[in-house]
């Protein structure tokens, strides 16, 4: 393979400030411009291209071809982070594991020493509602730290070690949950509330979650866990966050928007049929694609879990905040080679090709280097903000998770690096 003359390729993909352009592929949208200047002449090339536009309507991005998504709302901060192991958390966990099962075995015994019935259900009540109010601390601890790194107070390394501890924790007490429904059983039916919390402590559970926690605590529990720890792009705001990332050849995207968790309001969805129907309102895609859906209600917690079992692209679930009508939680899988690609553009020197192509919503999009003339794979290092995302293999491609805020984009390959500055999307 002949190496490449330096070069540097400057690329402005602007998605939201107006500036002339030519398109190459997908819906009308914002435009933005390219510089290439040749470091040996001082040789200058324009490219111009097309960005597709993303309409937000409600709390969704509108999208075509694949589900709509839930957004973020208000002034953020958007980062990549690694989860890495945590001794300290990890010793913390063990430690909560082993005080809340001491716990569940001094509530069975206490509770086999009353003899009266009401008292024995008032201890049962009484229990599930401290297990409750723990549910709801994981909601507020969340919700406190992902608004303090929106604002810039605290790392995104803070923020993952409480998305670890929560997950953790979620799973200490859907243990200490199954172990009060069996201790209940012939002295109050529990079972309902279980499930509610249940589907709340789901929302701590993900995927993403699950691996942040596995990674940070040093734990590899399942046979497909990951051979390195994930890089995740986080995206925060006062009252949401949004968790992204490419797991193999699926892309995987979780947000949780805590200003539209409403549980002490009067439910105004009322039904399951009503709940099933804002979902397909908000995902018309999913539902018109999908081979059956799913669909619970959850009194005791105010939330409806709606899902899209098995849709053209993956899996879609939402949770519905009964108190709000409106998306509390939302958690999609995708196949990343079913996404439809939108836009096409090439960023060229006189050796090297660099093609990046967006899906709907630019995410999850895709990289490809080769050499100019021949098109044989060139070897190449891609990085975002600085943040390495992968590097080119035998197919010349690269998959990653692009920001939503606008970010830079490097290119580097033997002797070449190829850099872009893109603006935000929405």
């Amino acid at each position: 393979m002949r190496h490449p003359v330096p070069i540097i390729l400057a690329a402005l993909l602007a998605l939201s400030l107006p500036v002339s352009a030519v398109g190459t592929a997908g819906t009308a949208g914002s435009t933005g411009s390219a510089t290439v200047a040749n470091e040996s002449d001082d040789e200058e090339q324009t490219f111009q291209f097309q960005n597709p536009s993303v309409s937000v309507e409600g709390d969704h991005a509108q999208l075509e071809g694949t589900p709509n998504r839930l957004v973020l709302r208000g002034d953020g901060k958007t980062a990549y982070a690694t989860p890495t192991l945590d001794f300290a958390l990890a010793v913390s966990s063990h430690d909560e594991s082993i005080h809340t099962d001491c716990r569940t075995y001094a509530f069975e015994n206490s509770l086999g020493e009353i003899e009266d019935d009401e008292n024995r259900t008032e201890a049962v009540v009484s229990e599930l509602e401290r297990i409750e109010e723990r549910v709801e601390k994981l909601r507020e601890r969340e919700q406190a730290i992902v608004a303090a790194n929106a604002a810039g107070d605290v790392s995104e390394d803070e923020v993952l070690r409480t998305l670890a501890r929560n997950s953790y924790e979620a799973q200490v007490l859907q243990q200490a949950l199954n172990d009060l429904d069996d201790q209940s059983a012939g002295i109050i039916d529990i079972s309902d509330s279980v499930d509610a919390l249940t589907a709340e402590l789901e929302v701590y559970r993900g995927p993403i979650r699950t691996d942040i926690e596995r990674s940070i605590r040093g734990v590899d529990e399942s046979d497909d866990a990951p051979e390195s720890n994930p890089t995740i792009l986080l995206e925060s705001a006062p009252d949401g966050l949004t968790l992204s990332m490419l797991d193999g050849d699926t892309y995987v995207r979780e947000t949780t928007r805590y200003d539209n968790r409403a549980r002490d309001r009067s439910d105004q969805i009322r039904t399951m049929d009503n709940a099933r129907t804002t979902a397909q309102e908000l995902y018309p895609w999913a539902f018109e694609t999908t081979s059956g859906t799913y669909t619970i209600k959850h009194e005791a917690t105010n939330l409806y879990q709606v899902q899209a079992l098995s849709h053209d692209q993956g899996q879609l679930t939402v949770y519905l905040d009964g108190g709000s009508n409106a998306v509390y939680h939302e958690r999609q899988t995708l196949d990343r080679d079913s996404i439809p690609i939108e836009t096409t553009d090439s960023m060229s020197s006189d050796n090297v090709t660099a093609t990046l192509e967006r899906t709907p919503d630019t995410a999850p999009a895709r990289i490809t280097v080769t050499e100019s003339e021949s098109e044989t794979p060139v070897d190449a290092t891609v990085s975002v903000d600085g943040t390495v995302v992968g590097e080119t293999g035998e197919d010349s491609k690269v998959w990653f998770v692009p920001p939503t805020d606008g970010f830079e984009l490097t290119v580097r390959a033997e002797s070449t690096s190829l850099n872009a500055v893109e603006f935000p999307r929405r």
